[in-house]
């Protein structure tokens, strides 16, 4: 069975992408923030269980929209994608990641990119067809 670690600092969305990667039969690791997500990354990489693909969103500030400009740009203390990314990439340079997130378009994203994330998808892509996307990838 596929593993998948899911990088979102909101729950709903962790909840409604768990019920359909379930669905396609890929256990889901849910980590609510950058620094969670490393920490269970490297927990899970050091048991050699994986993930097999890390999806990472690029707003980590728990809905903290005020003051988004220093969490773009790396100044706060919360951990954003980009930062999560670089720091997974130190543990495993062979990571599997790709960005689902509200935040494709822009100049941020094009730093999770370069940063390398594989893939960086709009969240305007239904959870579903985005499941179905990760499930072909792991098939494969």
């Amino acid at each position: 069975m596929s593993k998948v670690l899911i990088v979102d600092d909101e729950e709903d969305i962790q909840k409604i992408l768990k019920k359909n990667f379930e669905g396609e039969g890929i256990e889901v690791v849910s980590a609510l923030s950058g620094e969670e997500g490393v920490t269970k990354y490297k927990e899970l990489f050091e048991r050699k269980e994986g993930p097999s693909l890390v999806v990472m969103d690029l707003n980590l500030a728990k809905g903290d929209m005020e003051d988004i400009e220093p969490h773009m740009n790396g100044w706060d203390e919360k951990m954003d994608g980009v930062r999560t990314t670089r720091e997974i990439l130190k543990i495993n340079p062979n990571a599997i990641i790709w960005g689902y997130t509200a935040w494709s378009g822009t100049r941020w994203a094009e730093k999770l990119k370069e940063t390398g994330a594989q893939k960086v998808i709009d969240r305007m892509v239904p959870f579903k067809k985005f499941v179905i996307m990760v499930a072909k990838f792991l098939r494969k």
